[in-house]
């Protein structure tokens, strides 16, 4: 569960790392040096305790997070080397700085080799001993702003976050969970703005390489030579304006993902050398003549019907086959009208405490506006057009004259979503609710094959929640036991 603290090796519950972003644990088996940096960490800013043994050290670190570890390579229960090896695997956020004396240099690289962020040689005046602590900090800090980051970046891209409660849609979703924890290569096509990149960062963002980069390139958007600079880098003097070697963007998402977008733009000549690139992972720079390695997982997507291309001869038929492993189709929003109420209400949340934040609802003559309008441009038109609305809006409430589209259309078949002036919006919102929470709950109970306690961690719920949404919504876990065969664990 998220509220759940982390635990040492004991299992005593610890407090998060940012609590601990200057205390310092000082271990030297001479107490009159222990008491000296404490005293100069003090002075610095820092929370410092001393211990004079490497058991005592790590029974502290059990105890209570710390930031930075410093420790002598000489103890008289163990080396710091066996510390560092130790501490590391009972409170791996904690850096480690070594103090060594004259001629243990050796253990220093050792201990830097092992995971050690700096290690200070004596002697050493306090203010030299400070400058290694605060570079440490600072690169703690900077780690720890990275790993918060990918963390926000892989709560914002879980499918689950992908708004919609169509049958269709939650195939979508199904396969995404299905895929992302292989190296597949998916092709994901659909309309322009129909979220085709959202996808394939939901895919990278739910696969193992999760904390290495996402990497996405527009093909459509470069000319034939720039293009192949842009995937393979170039080596200085390859061409006119080439000044410098750039890596290509294979280099840069090199353990990641990379998205190749609009990629039935390419020209033949560019879709031999990239077939090869994705079937070896091998590529030369332009210009270049050694041969560089790569692991990147390949995802593709465009707006044009590769396989009419193929029966055209505009685009290899072996290309298409080698990136057509999974297909992902994405309809179209018009295709999807019982999710214009829910993505309306999220591009709302949104956006409206930036553009205007008095606007809390939308009236039904607006919302039967959007329902029958023929969204040449899919979500991300949608979207604008909210953000426009509100710009507009000067209640508390999105009017069908603050939307600015035209050429509405009555959809052919909006069958629970039939607006009319007896249903009240709030009515329709929260079925809509229900709906998509009734389809999540279905899809987690089938991806942990009925488990409530694993359904509930998935959810982030409590166990008695699940038994109440299965009562409410008339699921019977039983039956996704049965169903289980060739399931996901």
């Amino acid at each position: 569960m998220g509220s759940e603290k982390p635990q040492g090796a004991t299992g005593a519950a610890l407090e998060p790392l940012s609590a601990a972003s200057r205390r310092v644990l000082v271990v030297d088996d001479e107490e009159v040096i222990c008491k000296y940096l404490q005293r100069a960490l003090r002075e610095h800013g820092c929370d410092a305790v001393y211990r004079l043994t490497g058991q005592a050290a790590l029974q502290e670190l059990e105890r209570q997070r710390y930031s930075i570890l410093v420790a002598d390579i000489r103890l008289p229960d163990m080396d710091g080397i066996e510390l560092l090896r130790q501490a590391k695997e009972r409170s791996p956020q904690t850096s480690a700085v070594m103090i060594t004396a004259h001629g243990s240099l050796e253990s220093a690289i050792e201990a830097m080799r092992l995971g050690a962020s700096d290690y200070v040689p004596k002697p050493f005046k306090p203010e030299e001993f400070c400058l290694v602590i605060d570079r440490v900090l600072d690169r703690r800090r900077l780690l720890d702003e990275l790993a918060e980051l990918r963390r926000e970046l892989a709560d914002k891209y879980q499918f689950e976050n992908i708004i919609s409660q169509t049958p269709r849609m939650r195939d979508v979703f199904a396969t995404i969970g299905r895929v992302a924890a292989t190296d597949t290569t998916v092709l994901i096509t659909g309309e322009t703005g129909t979220g085709k990149e959202l996808v394939a960062r939901a895919i990278h963002y739910n696969s193992p390489r999760r904390n290495k980069s996402f990497m996405a390139i527009n093909c459509g958007a470069f000319p034939e030579t720039l293009l192949e600079s842009e995937l393979f880098g170039h080596e200085q003097g390859a061409f006119t304006g080439a000044i410098a070697t750039k890596p290509g963007i294979f280099e840069v998402a090199d353990g990641g993902t990379l998205l190749l977008d609009e990629i039935g733009n390419i020209s033949h000549a560019m879709q031999v050398k990239l077939l090869r690139v994705i079937e070896t992972m091998e590529f030369k720079r332009v210009g270049g003549v050694e041969t560089h390695t790569c692991d990147v997982r390949i995802l593709a997507a465009t707006h044009a019907d590769l396989a009419a291309a193929v029966g055209e001869g505009t685009f290899r038929r072996d290309l298409f086959y080698r990136i057509n492993v999974v297909p992902i189709v994405l309809p179209p929003l018009r295709e999807r009208v019982a999710d214009i109420p829910l993505l309306v209400e999220h591009f709302i949340r949104r956006h409206g405490p930036k553009l205007n934040p008095a606007v809390q609802d939308i009236s039904r003559s607006a919302m039967r506006k959007l329902l029958r309008h023929p969204w040449p441009g899919n979500i991300r038109q949608l979207e604008h057009v909210v953000q426009r609305a509100l710009i507009l809006a000067d209640g508390d409430t999105l009017l069908a004259e603050h939307l600015p589209i035209e050429g509405a259309q009555e959809p052919d078949d909006h069958g629970d979503l039939a607006f009319n002036e007896h249903l009240p919006l709030d009515r329709v919102r929260n079925g809509l609710v229900e709906q998509l929470e009734r389809a999540y709950l279905d899809r987690v109970l089938r991806l942990h094959r009925g488990s409530i306690r694993k359904t509930a961690r998935h959810a982030g719920l409590s166990e008695r929640s699940i038994y109440e949404k299965l009562k409410k919504y008339h699921l019977d876990r039983r039956t996704y036991k049965a169903a289980a065969t060739g399931a996901p664990a």
